[in-house]
């Protein structure tokens, strides 16, 4: 089954419907835990779809590695966290505060001087996180069906 999901997610999908994963493709598993579990697909997918071939920087936390290109999760309530996004129609930016638990986005770049994660969310806000609150994220190459009920995917 591992073998089908991978063979899904890495062209079989975009061959037969012109199904671009990170457009258009969300892996949904019952479990966290197991081998089909979105722990231990999360990291396969993470090394198929995204494998680190340009070396760029890394961050490691919580057993979990994350690089630029990663699909990621919010994990919980983050009511202080900057985040702006362009205005549309307008060279003006929206500020604001607030991530929140369940909202999904990408990382654009990992900096290693600064020690931040610069993250796009899916509704185009961008935020950057100090390396000590990666603790917030986890990746979502594969997310669980309690997740997906509490977000509109």
């Amino acid at each position: 089954m591992l073998n089908q999901v991978i063979s899904l997610c890495t062209g079989r999908l975009e061959k037969y419907g012109n199904y671009n994963f990170f457009e258009s493709i969300q892996v949904l598993s019952p479990t966290k835990k197991g081998l089909l579990g979105t722990r231990e697909l999360n990291k396969v997918l993470q090394e198929k779809l995204n494998p680190n071939i340009n070396n760029f920087p890394e961050r490691t936390s919580m057993g979990a590695v994350f690089r630029q290109g990663d699909r990621i999760m919010q994990i919980k309530n983050n009511y202080d966290i900057y985040w702006e996004r362009e205005k549309e129609n307008s060279e003006e930016k929206e500020v604001g505060a607030g991530v929140f638990n369940g909202e999904i986005g990408t990382i654009l770049k990992v900096d290693e001087k600064e020690k931040l994660v610069e993250i796009k969310f899916d509704d185009e806000k961008i935020a950057w996180y100090e390396f000590s609150e990666l603790d917030q994220i986890e990746h979502s190459y594969a997310i669980t069906i309690h997740k997906a009920q509490r977000k509109r995917i």
